[in-house]
């Protein structure tokens, strides 16, 4: 029998592709662990059993399962091909959060939880930049799916599938639906985020799929009663659609358009002050979020450019700063303040919360609107899912907050959006090689590198003419660029 003998360049590949089959099978596995911690935890250890110890042998467990997921990360093959490094932004958010440790009331405390945020989200760079973004958000559209699935099995057999009267001190949760999350502002802000992705660059999936998806969700949401969730998918959903028409190519035409409509935004607010302030100082305004944020910016102004260090100021125990605020059920039973800008402003200070405006917000935003090559649909996707957790931090605290449901899909669409942005041409790269340059002039020659690096066009490049658009269901690093 003769024996077919493959060319060393043919061997070679064959072995590449195993490499990399086997790095995309890890990081689907880790995603996909990360994510039911994220959004179902242990269900045998759910808070609904109301024992302290039980909620903190949860998080123990939480913990080591995402410590697990990281070390097989850091043992996975990858010298078929670097992996994915993390954004130099987000570096500098971590970093400062780092820096605020050393003022932290709590700084073991602190330390730990920001070493656990931090896992969080190598674990997103590292599986994200091996999967690609079609993959991922394939993955992450299944595991919302079977999430979905369950939850409804839950509401229809099982009596903790609802927030009960028995197993709650707050009787507004009665009859909401969480299905086996653990309350219904996680399953209510995963219904929405179904939606999102079903709604949005939803690949070739039949008509009748995603309609099912979409009602599915839709219904469920509705039963959690979760407002924030129903209030932000709206907003979220109209600004995705106009997303859809929006050309990069006419981007000079935004930024005054938004100029002007800050501008707005913040005449009124100063017009309206008093009633601004007549709404913090009642104690029902916002289901008691009211009595929160007042005391909230009576902390932070006189903590303004420090605060108290990174996630040092809730469940810290006796001393938390809030004890010397209020002694009132806020300091009894809140453990977040129900606004994530205004717990970020009282842990890391003005400068801290303005830096994560930037590296979460603002400057993806803009890598969004710059790329041209980034599909419409996929634009409107990763837009919609900024905005929705932009909105939702207004009433809940999820930012910067280790694994928070809502804190997790925001990384998971900010680094889709450093990872697609990186390989289309742009506006946004002439603004990274103008930064690295004048950090180059101050001695950062090293930041210049690492920012410049990776520029795959020419800034003269950036209105090609004959080059195609990318469909809805095709990624820029799977070889369409």
């Amino acid at each position: 029998m003769a024996t077919t003998l493959l060319s060393p360049a043919r061997v070679a590949a064959h072995k590449f592709e195993q490499h990399m089959r086997q790095r995309r099978m890890i990081a689907s596995i880790a995603l996909l662990l990360l994510l039911e911690q994220s959004l179902i935890g242990v269900p045998l250890l759910q808070d609904w059993t109301l024992s302290d110890s039980a909620a903190a042998q949860g998080d123990v467990v939480r913990q080591v399962i995402i410590l697990g997921v990281l070390g097989v990360l850091l043992l996975a093959p990858s010298q078929t091909r670097p992996p994915m490094s993390v954004p130099t932004s987000i570096l500098l958010l971590l970093g400062y959060c780092l820096v605020s440790v050393s003022w932290a009331i709590e700084p073991l405390i602190s330390l730990r939880r920001l070493a656990f945020t931090s896992a969080v989200i190598w674990i997103l760079v590292r599986s994200i930049g091996d999967l690609g973004a079609v993959r991922t958000l394939r993955l992450v559209r299944a595991a919302l799916v079977g999430l979905l699935l369950i939850n409804y099995v839950m509401v229809m057999v099982s009596s903790s599938g609802v927030h009960m009267a028995a197993v709650t001190e707050d009787t507004s949760l009665v009859g909401d639906w969480r299905g086996i999350t653990g309350h219904k502002n996680i399953a209510g802000p995963a219904c929405a985020l179904t939606v999102l992705l079903f709604a949005f660059d939803r690949e070739r999936l039949p008509t009748w799929v995603t309609g099912a998806v979409l009602a599915a969700s839709l219904i469920f949401l509705y039963y959690t009663h979760s407002k924030t969730s129903i209030a932000m998918l709206g907003i979220a959903f109209v600004v995705g659609a106009a997303m859809r028409f929006y050309n990069p190519r006419y981007r000079s035409i935004l930024l005054p358009a938004v100029l002007v409509l800050g501008g707005l935004l913040l005449g009124a607010v100063v017009m309206y002050f008093g009633g601004v302030e007549a709404i913090l100082d009642d104690p029902g305004a916002f289901t008691g979020r009211g009595s929160v944020w007042s005391l909230l910016l009576e902390y932070s102004s006189e903590h303004l450019w420090t605060g108290a260090g990174y996630q040092s100021f809730w469940q810290i125990g006796y001393s938390s700063p809030i004890w010397t605020l209020t002694t009132n059920w806020v300091a009894r039973v809140a453990g977040h303040g129900h606004n994530g800008y205004l717990d970020t402003l009282v842990t890391i200070g003005l400068p801290g919360l303005l830096l994560a405006l930037l590296v979460l917000f603002v400057w993806p935003a803009i890598r969004l609107l710059c790329s041209i090559n980034i599909s419409r649909s996929r634009r409107a996707l990763l837009f919609a899912i900024l905005t929705f957790c932009a909105g939702h931090n207004m009433s809940e605290s999820t930012m910067l907050d280790r694994a928070a449901p809502v804190q997790v899909f925001l990384m998971i669409a900010v680094v889709l959006i450093h990872r697609l942005s990186d390989q289309s041409a742009g506006a946004h790269q002439d603004l990274r090689a103008r930064v690295a340059r004048m950090a180059g002039r101050n001695g950062f020659t090293a930041l210049r590198n690492r920012l410049t690096r990776q520029t795959l066009a020419p800034a003269r490049a950036r209105r090609p003419v004959s080059r195609p658009q990318p469909g809805p269901s095709q990624d820029l690093e799977d070889g369409i660029a």
